[in-house]
């Protein structure tokens, strides 16, 4: 049943839902070829990114601890290049034998957590830099971590005006 605020407005004509249905088509369209066009419009920009990022890699010079900034007339690029790390779960299966096998079974209970896979805890670094470790348990426990490089960021801005003139 109709509500009384929508029956006070007329019904559209069969000509009216014609009109609105094409124009909704139309439209549907126009986004369809939209979204198609996007992949082939963003593909200048990741090519020009990916250069930029090469020449701020190759020819800039230091801006922080993982940038570099690479400095024209009037703007400036700005490229980060972050490395994050992940663990080894084989290796850290390798170091657990060994510390077992060395009869440290209170650093292993602190150092790890059982999930469904071995994890360092936390504060496990911490609890290393305290604890005397054989260089063979060393060796294994560096290898727990692999360095991981993150996608370069870039940052193309204008250059802040200057005070000198």
């Amino acid at each position: 049943m109709a509500s009384p605020a929508k029956a006070a407005k007329p019904a559209p004509s069969p000509a009216d839902i014609d009109l609105k249905a094409i124009e909704y088509k139309k439209l549907e369209k126009n986004l369809r070829d939209a979204r198609d066009a996007v992949p082939i419009a963003a593909k200048p920009v990741a090519s020009l990114k990916a250069e930029l990022i090469d020449l701020v890699d190759d020819f800039g010079g230091p801006h922080s601890e993982k940038s570099k900034i690479l400095h024209g007339i009037a703007w400036e690029l700005m490229a980060t290049f972050g490395q994050g790390m992940s663990q080894d779960s084989a290796a850290i299966d390798r170091l657990r034998e060994a510390l077992k096998k060395a009869k440290k079974m209170q650093l292993l209970k602190k150092l790890f957590q059982q999930d469904i896979r071995w994890t360092f805890k936390a504060a496990s670094v911490e609890m290393v830099k305290r604890e005397k470790l054989s260089p063979a348990l060393m060796q294994k426990l560096l290898l727990c971590f692999v360095p991981v490089d993150r996608t370069p960021t870039l940052d193309v801005r204008k250059k802040p005006p200057s005070n000198d003139r």
